[in-house]
């Protein structure tokens, strides 16, 4: 059974915290000390609005993320801390109060070794990469391992497009457009867009 450490000294948090921790050896804390006895292969949801944490800025988070899988969580949550967040090494950043399913997505997305980024941060970052990494002929050769429509969709996605969008722009269902994301993703060998981004842009 995995181990997940719950930061927070908000009991109606944890409290509902508690009701997608199921599966696990939930272990409460308040205070940064429980971050060092986490074990190195540890998970933690952190309540970024817990008093006595350090910022996000703070070099210390670099040596706990190291080694831990770390999820950010804020009553208030905001791009700018998202990123902040992930600068520093977090797996993932969500509302505190986001739905059980929600969590527990999150959970079996960073346990699985991938990285939670809500979709407007998503949208952010792979338009920052587009810009800066014009794609060189050399990252060609990914289309012809996909079909016609699923070079559509992947180029769309990478320009940070959310699913509702590129459903429109080519006149499917977004519940189509999810199945080419799969297909896409599972042909070309990468877990999630960010990465899909990179190969198609040539930073792979």
């Amino acid at each position: 059974m995995n181990k997940l450490l719950l930061l927070s000294r908000d009991l109606a948090l944890c409290a509902h915290w508690r009701g997608f921790a199921d599966g696990h050896d939930v272990v409460l804390g308040a205070g940064v000390e429980a971050l060092d006895e986490l074990p190195p292969d540890g998970m933690a949801v952190c309540d970024l609005g817990l008093p006595g944490l350090p910022a996000l800025d703070d070099q210390r988070w670099l040596r706990w993320t190291a080694t831990r899988k770390l999820l950010g969580a804020d009553g208030v949550p905001s791009q700018e801390r998202n990123v902040a967040a992930l600068e520093v090494g977090f797996r993932g950043y969500a509302h505190a109060y986001a739905a059980h399913a929600d969590w527990r997505h999150i959970l079996e997305t960073v346990e699985a070794g991938g990285f939670w980024i809500g979709p407007e941060v998503m949208q952010r970052l792979l338009g920052a990469l587009h810009h800066a990494q014009p794609a060189p002929q050399a990252t060609m050769d990914w289309q012809a391992q996909l079909s016609e429509r699923e070079r559509e969709v992947a180029l769309l996605a990478v320009h940070g497009l959310p699913n509702k969008t590129i459903a429109s722009q080519l006149g499917i269902t977004e519940r189509t457009v999810k199945a080419h994301l799969t297909a896409i993703l599972g042909k070309l060998g990468v877990a999630d867009r960010l990465q899909l981004a990179l190969l198609v842009l040539g930073a792979r």
